[in-house]
């Protein structure tokens, strides 16, 4: 999937911090991060601001959704409630798996 593709499917908004910078300043973020057995496929992907890209490494969604609230920034919940449920229905059974993980400890925060 190309990341204009990838725009096209998500929009132009970063899924972590909601900002809408211009399109060349938006990169493929993998939700499970490729190091944890991530692997680049449509499911796995959104899009992200290359500084919350950067920022997030390879923390898991809530550690890193924690650590922006403790930063005083409010992440785009819905947006990665949105990614984490197309991610949970992967044929991937860890990204499956990770993404169920994942959404219900978002839902206990």
């Amino acid at each position: 999937m190309t990341r204009e593709s990838l725009i096209t499917r998500d929009g132009g908004t970063c899924v972590w911090c909601g900002g809408a910078p211009w399109p060349a300043d938006l990169t493929a973020e993998h939700l499970l991060p490729r190091s944890r057995r991530g692997r680049t496929v449509p499911e796995n992907l959104a899009v992200a601001c290359r500084a919350c890209n950067k920022r997030r490494r390879t923390k898991p969604v809530v550690a890193y959704v924690r650590a922006q609230r403790q930063d005083g920034y409010e992440p785009r919940v819905d947006l990665l409630q949105g990614a984490l449920a197309r991610l949970s229905r992967s044929v991937s059974p860890a990204h499956a798996e990770y993404a169920q993980r994942q959404l219900a400890l978002l839902d206990r925060l």
